[in-house]
């Protein structure tokens, strides 16, 4: 099952970057990294929920299991939230002739990231899986109050940065949801790949200290 899906993820992808750079190409030039700056960012905010609701999971159930999803999705969602930052960048100094600027927009970004940063490194830092999990839990909640604040700066606040953006015909369309499709396929692939690495973890940490 899980090669089959990660055969269509990567099907999805290349087709939607090569319809991307052959027919649906934009221009400026530059402005051809929005169909790796949206979906990155879409996936970025899900991950961060899937966070959330696998810390409140673990809260209540105690059960591993939701421990390793939060885990994961934390792992996976700054992979995309970095993708976010750096392409927003390149895009800010090709357009704007600045590589940032403090806008809200940008503020809440650059704190969403830093606090997955910081939740990654306190789960490397308590070696005890029990407590692990219970004092990540806690802030993997907590930090995901930057998520609505994000997709609020984005949405209603007026900013340098457009909110909404449109194509001119439906060949750039096509790519840009092919890309936004595959690139949630392989986030959900990546992150049940690292659960399971963080389970099969979990079982060695046991047999070492049982």
């Amino acid at each position: 099952m899980r090669r089959i899906l990660m055969l269509i993820t990567c099907l999805l992808l290349v087709t939607s970057m090569w319809i991307a750079l052959t027919k649906g190409v934009i221009d400026p030039v530059v402005r051809n990294i929005i169909y790796f700056h949206v979906p990155s960012s879409i996936c970025a905010l899900v991950c961060f929920i899937v966070v959330l609701v696998g810390s409140i999971g673990y809260l209540i159930t105690k059960k591993s299991s939701w421990d390793h999803v939060a885990a994961a999705a934390a792992e996976v969602g700054l992979v995309f939230a970095t993708v976010l930052n750096l392409t927003g960048m390149i895009f800010s100094r090709a357009e704007w002739n600045v590589w940032w600027t403090p806008s809200i927009r940008l503020i809440t970004s650059a704190i969403l990231w830093f606090l997955y940063v910081a939740y990654l490194i306190l789960r490397s830092a308590i070696p005890a899986a029990r407590r692990r999990g219970q004092v990540c839990a806690v802030f993997g909640i907590i930090a995901f109050l930057d998520v609505p604040l994000v997709y609020i700066s984005a949405r209603l606040i007026p900013d340098i940065h457009k909110p909404n953006f449109t194509f001119d015909h439906t060949w750039q369309r096509i790519p840009f949801v092919m890309g936004i499709v595959g690139t949630f396929l392989l986030a959900g692939l990546l992150i049940w790949i690292r659960a399971d690495l963080y389970k099969c973890q979990n079982q060695l940490e046991q047999q070492l200290y049982s």
